[in-house]
C-alpha cells in the first residue's frame, strides 16, 4: 500500500514553469541591487547618465560705439612721384664724369654729369679778350671828351609830363597803344639828347656792350658742361656712361622727387561734386598686402570729361623711407561726406538669415541673434540704424565680428579677442 501511494505523486508542468519564473525574477532583482550591496557602483555607468558639456564656439568681438562715419568713393590708379623731370644735355660733348647711379638720392645743385669743357673755355677767353679791347677804347674816349655842356632840360621835363599823362590815359582806356608808344619814344629820345645816357650810348658805339654779352654767352656755355640736379630727388632711368659722346638735347636720366607720392584717379561726376580739397583719402596697395596708407586730396579738376561723366582727382601721400615705388597699383577711397554720431560696424559682422540682416551679440557667454536695420554702407563698414524692439543694438554691446557665419542662436561662445573698429 505504501509503495502505491509514493508512485501516485506527480510533478505538474505548471509547477516547473512557476519555479523557473521565480528563479529568474530573483536573479534579476539580485543583479539590480548587487552594486548597491557590494558598493561597486560603476564609474562608467555614472558617466553614461551625465550629459556632456557643449563645446564653445570661438569668436572675436568688438564693443559698439557711436562716432564719425566717413563715406567714401572708390577709385583706382597708379603711384607716381610728386615731381619728375627728364634731364637732357643743353650742349653736346664728351662725357668726362658721371658720379651718380640709379636709385641714388641727390641734392638740388649736385653735379650729375660733367662734359669736356675745353672748347667752351677757349671761347670764353676769346670773348673776355674782345671785351677788354672794347673797354680800353671806351675808357680813352671818355678821357678825351672833357666836360660836356648840359643841354636845356625844359623840353625833357615836358616830354616826361606828356608820358605820364599818356600812361594814365592808357590805363583808363582813353588812349591807344600806338599813342602811348609815341610818347615813350619822344621822352627817351629827349633823354638821350640831354646826355643823361651818354656812357651807355658810347658803350654801344664802341662795341663794348656787344662784347660783354658775348662774355656772358661764353660763360653760360661753360656752365652747361656741368649738369646739375634742379631739385632734390632720386636718380632713375640713367642711360649714359662716362666716355660717351652726346649731342645737344640728348636725354641723360630722369630725376624724381618721391619724398611725396601722388595718384591721379578718375571719379564719377556724382561723387566728384562732393569731394573737397584737403579731405582724407585711404590708399591701399596690394603689393604691400593691402597695407593702408593715409593720404589727402591735393587737387580736384573742376572739369568733367565730356562723354565719360568722370573727372580727375589728385591724391597726395607721404613716402617715408622711400617704400613706395612709382607705378604701383593702388585702390583709393576718397572721403565725400562725414556723418556724425553714427553706430558703425564692420560689414562682415552683418549676415543675412531668412532674407533679413542679422548680427550676433555675446550675452552671458552665449550667442544672441538679432535682426537689424542698416543705413549707409561705405567700403568695409555698415551703419546700424535700428532693430527689432525691444531688443536693439546699443553702444557698449559686444558684437561678434569673426566666427559668425556658421553661428546659431543661443549657443555657448568663447571670446578669443576683442578688436577695434579700425575706421579711418
Amino acid at each position: 500500500m505504501a509503495s502505491k501511494s509514493r508512485s501516485s505523486v506527480k510533478i505538474r508542468p505548471w509547477q516547473v514553469f512557476g519555479l523557473i519564473l521565480a528563479l529568474a525574477t530573483a536573479g534579476l532583482i539580485l543583479y539590480g541591487i548587487w552594486p548597491y550591496i557590494t558598493g561597486e557602483d560603476s564609474e562608467d555607468d555614472r558617466q553614461l547618465t551625465e550629459e556632456p558639456e557643449a563645446a564653445r564656439a570661438p569668436v572675436e568681438v568688438m564693443v559698439i560705439e557711436r562716432g564719425e562715419f566717413p563715406l567714401r568713393a572708390e577709385a583706382t590708379g597708379h603711384l607716381a612721384p610728386w615731381r619728375k623731370a627728364e634731364i637732357s644735355a643743353e650742349i653736346g660733348g664728351l662725357i668726362l664724369e658721371r658720379p651718380v647711379e640709379e636709385g641714388q638720392r641727390v641734392q638740388a645743385g649736385q653735379v650729375l654729369l660733367r662734359l669736356d669743357d675745353r672748347e667752351p673755355l677757349i671761347r670764353l677767353r676769346e670773348a673776355e679778350a674782345a671785351r677788354l679791347q672794347a673797354l680800353s677804347v671806351f675808357s680813352v674816349q671818355l678821357s678825351n671828351a672833357g666836360e660836356l655842356t648840359e643841354a636845356d632840360t625844359t623840353k625833357l621835363a615836358e616830354a616826361r609830363a606828356q608820358l605820364k599823362t599818356a600812361q594814365e590815359a592808357f590805363a583808363a582806356g582813353n588812349l591807344l597803344q600806338t599813342e602811348l608808344d609815341n610818347a615813350r619814344r619822344r621822352f627817351e629820345a629827349m633823354n638821350l639828347l640831354v646826355g643823361n645816357q651818354r656812357e651807355d650810348v658810347a658803350a654801344v658805339t664802341n662795341n663794348l656792350t656787344q662784347t660783354e654779352l658775348q662774355v656772358e654767352q661764353a660763360r653760360l656755355q661753360v656752365e652747361r658742361t656741368r649738369v646739375v640736379a634742379p631739385f632734390t630727388g632720386r636718380i632713375a632711368d640713367l642711360v649714359v656712361e662716362a666716355g660717351q659722346n652726346i649731342g645737344a638735347g640728348t636725354t641723360l636720366l630722369t630725376l624724381i622727387d618721391d619724398n611725396r607720392m601722388k595718384v591721379e584717379v578718375d571719379v564719377l561726376e556724382g561723387d566728384l561734386v562732393h569731394i573737397l580739397r584737403g579731405v582724407s583719402a585711404n590708399v591701399s596697395i596690394p603689393s604691400y598686402s593691402d597695407e593702408l596708407f593715409q593720404g589727402y586730396v591735393h587737387a580736384v579738376n573742376p572739369s568733367i570729361e565730356p562723354g565719360t561723366g568722370v573727372g580727375r582727382v589728385t591724391v597726395a601721400l607721404q613716402n617715408p623711407g622711400g617704400r613706395l615705388v612709382s607705378g604701383l597699383y593702388a585702390d583709393i577711397a576718397l572721403e565725400k561726406n562725414r556723418l556724425q554720431d553714427r553706430m558703425v560696424v564692420p560689414s562682415d559682422a552683418v549676415v543675412v538669415r531668412q532674407g533679413r540682416d542679422v548680427v550676433f551679440l555675446v550675452v552671458g557667454g552665449r550667442s544672441y541673434w538679432m535682426y537689424v536695420i542698416v543705413g549707409e554702407r561705405s567700403g568695409d563698414f555698415t551703419e546700424i540704424i535700428g532693430g527689432d524692439l525691444p531688443s536693439v543694438v546699443e553702444p557698449g554691446d559686444s558684437l561678434i565680428v569673426m566666427g559668425n557665419y556658421a553661428l546659431a542662436h543661443d549657443v555657448p561662445v568663447e571670446v578669443t579677442a576683442v578688436v577695434e573698429l579700425g575706421l579711418k
